[in-house]
């Protein structure tokens, strides 16, 4: 899992330094901002973990790190280092306490896809609203910026929600949206795919 995480965060320097397409100072505040906002916001989820529950998690790490790289992805070009570590952190903070949403609210997300993708991706959009470099509302006291963000933001969502639940109800309809609660515990590697993934019994 932490070996899947540092690779993803590799290819996320060419994702968005390499958005670029060349090498010149728009690439490298990317690369640089694509290394610090993760690993500020890595270092707050496993902060939050350790004050929430006690102790901090080798999947919180990787977590907060994803959270990182979702948030910074809008906003990768567009801000001073400093403010990226200070996005990072609040994009670790926030999504660790985001992916709670599941228990309170009853919706299935094995993944914390709402937790970290969602609520990352929002925060790293309206930062940029904030404090984008020239444009931000922190910098040139227009709330242009900003607007154009939120209004961006809630598109994508209704977009993104309205798809989705069309999607869901096609296979819902047709082949089926997910396995049965009796194949899960039974375990989806034998009743799908007729072969075991783990070997559990001692010999």
């Amino acid at each position: 899992m932490l070996l899947g995480a540092g690779l993803l965060w590799f290819g996320w320097f060419g994702f968005n330094a390499g958005s670029e397409l060349a090498a010149d100072g728009t690439a490298a505040i990317a690369f640089v901002n694509t290394l610090i906002a993760p690993a500020a916001a890595l270092l707050a989820w496993i902060v939050v973990e350790k004050i929430k529950d006690g102790k901090a998690t080798s999947v919180g790490a990787a977590s907060g790190a994803v959270a990182g790289l979702v948030a910074i992805t809008p906003a990768c070009a567009a801000l001073t280092p400093g403010w990226a570590i200070v996005l990072g952190v609040l994009a670790g903070a926030i999504c660790a306490l985001a992916v709670e949403l599941k228990f309170k609210l009853g919706f299935d997300d094995s993944l914390d896809v709402v937790g970290i993708h969602l609520i990352g991706g929002l925060v790293g959009t309206l930062f940029l609203g904030f404090f984008a470099n020239g444009t931000g509302l922190i910098n040139s006291g227009s709330f242009n910026q900003l607007a154009v963000q939120a209004i961006a933001a809630l598109a994508v969502m209704i977009y993104s929600f309205v798809l989705a639940f069309v999607i869901g109800f096609i296979l819902e309809k047709t082949i089926g949206f997910r396995v049965k609660n009796d194949d899960e515990i039974a375990g989806v590697d034998l009743v799908v795919h007729g072969e075991e993934g783990y070997v559990l019994d001692a010999k």
